[in-house]
């Protein structure tokens, strides 16, 4: 809400306004009190200001690991809420003045070259990929013509849960109007606006949805150079939501090979475990070190829908051939 400026205060005002443009370069002319501007002429002080409000368009759920454009609406909610007479008219001239100026003073609700910016906590797992946004002008009681649109980044590692969105408002909004060489005869008036700047806040909220998760906790079972051997690939679910129908696929590289590369796991409650067997065989060639299978699991979420994991890399040992495994090639 708008406070009225009383004669009283106006001296102080003005020093204050005037002294501020000093100290900032950067502040539009606009800003401040024209020198045309006579505030002891001033026929009015209007009750009122712009205020803006946001919600997000659509869901406001994501994915882990998701890229999304989150779209936002803004409405100008400003309310005019009524006018004080701080001078009183005398003749034709001055009361074509006053309605006048009534009449331009309700703009004061308008909210104009808004610019838009949003920010995250520290720390925060969501990341705001976008610049500032230059939305435009808002009249009270209209929505911003197109949404403010920002490019957003789920971690991967994120946990499920609600996060804070800030989105911060700056705009310029009509403080005062002055009617000067009316002529009601004539119907002709010039007129000199005072401009102000105006922040707003505000948190929007988004969720991570619950989600499996996985990570490979342990290998167990080695190989050597032209063997083939039994592979244990522990995988944990570290998510919140259990899998169903998992499937594990594996893909070793060369030097190493499987004829059998899928693993039934049925279902991995979170916080649980499951071994995948896979019988895995080293090249005759193979170098001796660590070698890194491939693994995706495939399973089904609680609502049914098929989902891919990401890439696990389980390791496995190649080990160099004992002296028997030389000398006769056993394994």
């Amino acid at each position: 809400m708008k406070k009225v400026i009383t004669l009283s205060l106006i001296p102080f005002l003005l020093i204050a306004i005037i002294s501020c443009a000093v100290g900032a370069s950067n502040t539009p002319d606009n800003y401040n009190i024209p020198q045309s501007f006579d505030l002891g002429k001033n026929y009015y002080n209007v009750y009122g200001s712009p205020d803006l409000n946001a919600n997000i368009i659509g869901s406001n759920e994501f994915d882990k690991d998701q890229t999304a454009t989150l779209n936002i609406n803004l409405m100008n909610r400003g309310k005019l809420l009524g006018f004080k007479n701080d001078k009183t008219p005398h003749d034709s001239d001055e009361m074509y003045a006053s309605q006048t100026e009534m009449k331009l003073e309700s703009g004061v609700v308008d909210a104009s070259n808004v610019v838009a910016s949003l920010s995250t906590d520290p720390g925060s797992p969501i990341e705001i990929k976008s610049v500032s946004q230059q939305i435009g002008s808002i009249k009270s009681g209209e929505n911003s013509l197109t949404p403010v649109k920002f490019d957003i980044k789920i971690d991967k590692k994120a946990k499920a849960g609600e996060y804070n969105l800030y989105l911060n408002l700056s705009y310029d909004y009509q403080k005062n109007v002055q009617i000067m060489n009316s002529n009601a005869t004539a119907q002709t008036y010039d007129v000199s606006r005072w401009y102000g700047v105006m922040d707003q806040n505000q948190t929007l909220k988004i969720k991570v949805k619950n989600q499996a998760d996985f990570e490979i906790v342990n290998t167990t079972g080695s190989l050597s150079p032209g063997g083939e051997n039994m592979i244990d690939i522990t995988i944990k679910n570290v998510g919140e939501e259990e899998a169903r129908n998992v499937k594990a696929i594996i893909n070793p590289a060369d030097p190493l090979s499987t004829t059998d590369s899928m693993a039934f796991l049925s279902t991995i409650e979170p916080g649980s475990t499951a071994v995948a067997k896979i019988k895995i065989k080293a090249d005759s060639e193979a170098v001796p070190k660590v070698y890194g299978i491939d693994t995706v699991l495939k399973y089904e979420t609680p609502e049914g829908d098929i989902n891919y994991s990401d890439v696990l890399d389980a390791p496995v040992e190649v080990k160099e051939a004992g002296f028997f495994e030389k000398l006769f090639g056993w394994i």
